[in-house]
């Protein structure tokens, strides 16, 4: 049903919570065509392959920087209510995480 549920042209990496709260299962999906240039690797093959290797590799330096940025944007919320409309603090992009409510389970 996953890979039904894919658009055509992307790259994916998926995680999904695993028995306990301290591990994730990864898959990644490579819903593009095979270009016949075998020299050229489109950067999101790149950028997958390397969020990946990162993941298998050094699973505690992703960890830390995952927690880093939520820091981060929860000490960003905070100066934000705290200073009113914002006018004294430096616009930081919003996050590109999206997330998305399907509702509780049945």
């Amino acid at each position: 049903m996953e890979r039904a549920s894919l658009l055509k042209d992307r790259w994916y990496l998926i995680l999904k919570q695993g028995d306990d709260d301290d591990h994730v299962a990864m898959t990644a999906y490579d819903t593009t065509e095979d270009d016949e240039d075998d020299e050229y690797i489109p950067a999101g093959s790149v950028i997958l392959s390397g969020l990946v290797e990162l993941m298998e590799s050094d699973f505690e330096r992703v960890m830390q920087a995952g927690l880093a940025r939520l820091a981060f944007e929860a000490t960003r919320a905070t100066m934000l209510e705290e200073t009113g409309n914002g006018v004294d603090v430096k616009p930081v992009p919003e996050t590109n995480i999206i997330k998305i409510d399907f509702g509780k389970k049945q």
